[in-house]
């Protein structure tokens, strides 16, 4: 066996232990996956990140219960809207469906309020 095999067999379970191992870039988007079928996803963070709140309820204006919407997934085949303001006021932004969106800006990050469609798939 060759030196350098053999400092890697000793030195991986050191570096594991030690948390000095980076973890891979993807494993931020890893989040993600955490969103469920059907369901509209909006996470706190960027890049999927933070606190993830599944909204299913279609047809009914529901609160997002979040400081910040700072990235969405819209897993659903119908549309989504976003509302600035409790119980669907104020302006709307429109999700189409199964998009998502790593980094929201401008007012839609403040969102308080989404609404589920179940007619309409495009925006």
């Amino acid at each position: 066996m060759n030196i350098n095999a053999r400092i890697a067999r000793i030195a991986a379970p050191l570096l594991l232990a030690s948390g000095l191992v980076v973890a891979s870039p993807t494993q931020a988007s890893a989040a993600l996956s955490d969103c469920p079928s059907g369901y509209l996803c909006l996470w706190s963070g960027t890049n999927y990140t933070g606190t993830l709140k599944k909204i299913s309820v279609t047809n009914s204006y529901v609160s997002t219960s979040l400081p910040t919407v700072r990235s969405y997934y819209n897993k659903r085949s119908y549309r989504s809207l976003l509302y600035s303001g409790t119980g669907g006021t104020g302006s709307n932004a429109c999700l189409s469906s199964n998009v998502a969106s790593p980094n929201v800006s401008g007012w839609p990050s403040y969102a308080k309020s989404a609404f589920l469609s179940t007619t309409v798939s495009f925006c």
